[in-house]
């Protein structure tokens, strides 16, 4: 870094000195997204992505040039490294900037709050931190080498995000364009923000229509859809689904699978009404009066089922179902792959008398 009143350095000087510390910034670059990612996934906080550039020779060009700016040095850059994370959420910017605030030494003359606006402008929103790492990390081997470079991390939202991408092709003749266009162009940015809001108004009303299901599940309150939400929430809360699930997976020694997927809900439920199950609590009763009767047709299935994948929570409601369904020769092939397919007809055929035969047992 040149003396107080040293003169600047020439552009092609600072050039020069970029293209000799390029790969040192690279590997900046490198280590700071794979630290902050480290960081998001460790405090649980969900992200889309977190995108990490190096400047390039035209653009250090460029802002160096720049009459209005008084750079002397290549240091006095401070976006060499640029880091941008984006959220889901516009709720989320400042939980992820807590983060940034918590491991990373912050420039606070630098760093601004591009959300805090006046209130008749509309567009890119994000929190902008000029940074560098701390002391103690920059004291350890793999962080020595960095000295105090800065990096700029900004953190925005994956809408917000995207208006930017789509506003960098407008911003240097956005000024120069007749009124009708930019009124436009303002209103599109008006509605993004909307948007945002909707969102998040639709996330909150989301999660409280689960809270609420899992409390009429819980209670067994009497009529509740059966759906995908509310059969997973049966599932991972009813104790007879866990009794049952036990003596299945006992019966071939598997593993447990991970969650289960929406739409493979969904298309239990599918069938599940087209045997007249139409609600949790009619779920709940068969379960009870097939209790032993999933096992045993679970058992007998067994032996010609050539394969047998970790089996996933809630296993046993799906074996009633199908159990029930197929009993009664019901037309599945718009719903399992393979129904209507000849060469599974075999298999098909055993597992229909099986089901048949334990259905008449236990009705």
């Amino acid at each position: 870094m040149p003396l107080p009143n040293a003169s600047p350095m020439s552009v092609e000087a600072v050039l020069l000195e970029f293209d000799k510390r390029r790969e040192t910034l690279a590997s900046l670059c490198e280590k700071t997204k794979d630290l902050i990612e480290e960081c998001l996934q460790d405090a649980n906080i969900r992200y889309q992505s977190v995108q990490a550039r190096v400047k390039t020779s035209k653009k250090l060009r460029e802002k160096y040039s720049n009459p209005d700016k008084k750079y002397k040095c290549l240091d006095d850059i401070t976006d060499l490294v640029g880091l941008r994370i984006i959220t889901y959420y516009e709720d989320e910017v400042d939980r992820v900037a807590g983060i940034i605030e918590r491991e990373f030494q912050i420039d606070p003359e630098n760093s601004v709050d591009k959300r805090n606006t006046d209130p008749d402008r509309f567009g890119y929103h994000a929190v902008n931190f000029v940074c560098r790492h701390t002391e103690k990390r920059r004291s350890d081997v793999p962080y020595k080498k960095f000295g105090s470079t800065c990096c700029e991390v900004q953190v925005t939202s994956i809408l917000r995000h995207a208006w930017s991408e789509i506003e960098h092709d407008w911003y240097d003749l956005r000024e120069a364009f007749p009124s009708d266009i930019k009124r436009r162009f303002y209103r599109m940015a008006a509605l993004l923000e909307i948007a945002e809001s909707e969102f998040l108004e639709l996330r909150k009303k989301k999660g409280n229509y689960f809270k609420s299901v899992d409390l009429q599940v819980e209670a067994q309150v009497s009529g509740v859809p059966l759906n995908s939400v509310s059969l997973k929430s049966f599932i991972s809360q009813d104790p007879i689904v866990e009794r049952i699930d036990k003596v299945l997976v006992g019966l071939t020694g598997s593993q447990w699978a991970g969650e289960i997927s929406d739409e493979f809900l969904s298309r239990r439920c599918e069938i599940a009404r087209k045997v007249g199950i139409n609600t949790i609590e009619e779920i709940r009763e068969a379960l009870v009066k097939y209790e032993l009767g999933i096992s045993k047709y679970f058992a007998r299935c067994l032996k010609f089922w050539d394969t047998l994948a970790p089996l996933p929570q809630g296993v046993c409601v799906f074996n009633l179902i199908t159990m029930i369904a197929i009993s009664r020769e019901v037309d599945l092939s718009s719903i399992i792959e393979g129904w209507a397919d000849p060469q599974f007809s075999d298999y098909w055929s055993k597992q229909i008398e099986a089901a048949k035969e334990v259905v008449a047992e236990y009705s």
